[in-house]
Parts: structure tokens; sequence; C-alpha cells
């Protein structure tokens, strides 16, 4: 039997939209809509406000019901933001990778393994940075802590701020995971023309079926499109049956 699953990646924006409105709520009814086994989010803000809302990381969770592995990465006066993690199926561990290079805006990688009912998979949720030495470097920083083999299959996905399917900065990835052949378009999310959202997978033989999540809803609640991925590959590629603990 294969191991099937579904993930999203989604750069929320700080749930600030196209209207400029601030609302949490409309971009949790689209994350439930989604019915995705694994989401990844980023531009997570934890900015105070009048409403109960104004957290994004803590009500998030809450609005749409699911578990949650955090990853806050720049410290404000006000909180923090960065990425964050959904499913409705258990975490079994949490890790962080710090992708910040030099000065600038500082950034990271969420390493999360959740059980799904076929098994364990372990899932990166990143945001990479603006610069293209520095998208390079992070791309560089990210796999070498990863490591090979990886003990079980492996999404990485995220914003990585780059439009060329094989750019230089990308190449650390290509060299050892798996992309689909093209990644559908997803900014600016009112009319789409840069794939800068991305998921990749391993192992190799692993097969993605990539679509952006297009309604009149997600064209104006974010700035990017989230970014569907059906994910097949062998169970052989799960080292831990879904009734057994990892050790």
């Amino acid at each position: 039997m294969s191991l099937r699953f579904t993930v999203v990646s989604y750069n929320i924006h700080g749930c600030v939209g196209r209207d400029r409105t601030r609302d949490a709520d409309r971009v949790a009814e689209i994350l439930r809509g989604l019915e995705a086994d694994i989401i990844g989010l980023q531009e997570v803000d934890t900015h105070s406000g009048p409403g109960l809302d104004s957290a994004q990381m803590d009500y998030l969770p809450h609005a749409t019901g699911l578990h949650a592995a955090r990853g806050p990465l720049l410290a404000r006066h006000h909180g923090h933001y960065g990425n964050l993690l959904l499913t409705p199926f258990p975490i079994l561990a949490v890790r962080h990778i710090d992708l910040s290079i030099g000065r600038h805006e500082p950034r990271g990688a969420l390493d999360v393994d959740v059980r799904l009912p076929q098994g364990v998979v372990r899932v990166v949720v990143t945001h990479f940075g603006l610069l293209p030495w520095e998208r390079r470097a992070q791309a560089l920083r990210l796999m070498a802590a990863l490591k090979q083999p990886f003990g079980a299959p492996l999404v990485v996905m995220g914003d990585f701020n780059e439009w060329l399917p094989f750019s230089r900065s990308l190449h650390p990835l290509h060299e050892t995971l798996h992309g689909a052949g093209k990644t559908p378009a997803t900014y600016p999310a009112f009319f789409p023309v840069l794939p800068l959202d991305r998921i990749f997978v391993s192992p190799a033989e692993a097969r993605i079926e990539l679509t952006a999540e297009t309604t009149h809803v997600t064209r104006v609640c974010s700035d990017h499109l989230p970014l569907r991925a059906m994910i097949t590959l062998p169970e052989r590629g799960s080292p831990y049956p879904p009734n057994e603990n990892p050790p």
C-alpha cells in the first residue's frame, strides 16, 4: 500500500489581505476548507490588537481545531512572527533550524515529525530571504541541517522567494530532493505570475501533483495563494509502522 497524503504551503501575510484588512477569521476559514493532512504557514504574526485573532500563532490552531507546531523567528516589542505547522494528526517532535544570515531579517525553518495514519513523515516549513546570495546560503544551511539519509519521508515546503525553477539558490534542494516538473504561480494572489512557493519531497520516487488554490477569497485575503500538493510514495519510505512509536 502506498503512502498518500496532502500538504499545503501558504504565506498568509500576517492575515492582511489585498483590501488592507487584517482578518484571521477568513484565513482560518480557508484553512478549514483545505482539508489538508498538513499545512505549513509563513508570516504568521502575533501583533497585539483588540481582537482575539491578534495572536495568530495561538488563534489559528484554536480556530481550526488543529494541532500546531510553532516557529517564531523575530522578536519585536509587540510579539513574534514566523512559521506555523497545522495538522489533525499527532505531532511527535519539533525542531528549529536557524537560517538567519548576517544582519538580514531573521529566517528559519520549522522541522516537524507528524504521524499520519499510514506512517510518520518529516515536514519542514521555511521562508527564505529576499536576496539571491542569501537564499543560496540558506539552502545550503538547510540541507546540511537535515542530513542524509532521511529517517522518514521528507517534505520541504515554503515561500522560497525564488521564481526561477532551477536557479542557483535552489540547486542544493534539487540535488537531494524531488520537485514537481512545473510549479503553479502563487504570487501576487490577485493575478499570480511568480511561483515563489514550492514543495519538495524525498524519496525521489514520490509523485507530486501541485495545484494553486484559486478562489475569490484566496485572491483577496493574502498576497500569496495556497499551494497544495498531493504526494504519493511507496510505504517502504517510512521506517515506522502506523502503530509503532519511533525510537
